[in-house]
């Protein structure tokens, strides 16, 4: 990600405010998307911490910001693995504008 990307600081200054460790959402570019993922680590439910974020995440993102969120579950079973929120790299920059113009 890139050194000025507003919104991956938030969420990571957020999570630490709530002692979630900042590197539990993990951020990662694919070609013309952005994607945040979120790992679960309870073998039987989710994980708190996971549904904290997933929280936040949708606290923050104003109306008009497009996204999908996928969840991944464990093959045979109904274990949770990852929940992954992406969007387009133009959704996500100008979620990062409005975060710099203070228009959230």
């Amino acid at each position: 990600m890139e050194k000025n990307d507003s919104y991956q600081h938030l969420l990571k200054r957020l999570c630490k405010a709530r002692n979630i460790s900042p590197r539990k959402p993990r951020f990662e570019n694919i070609e013309d998307v952005v994607v945040i993922h979120v790992k679960n680590h309870l073998k039987e439910g989710v994980d708190l911490e996971c549904v904290k974020i997933l929280n936040l995440i949708h606290q923050t993102i104003p109306l008009g910001i497009k996204y999908s969120e996928l969840l991944y579950l464990y093959p045979g079973g109904n274990r949770l693995d990852r929940v992954t929120i992406s969007f387009d790299k133009d959704d996500y920059m100008l979620l990062n504008k409005k975060l710099e113009k203070g228009d959230l």
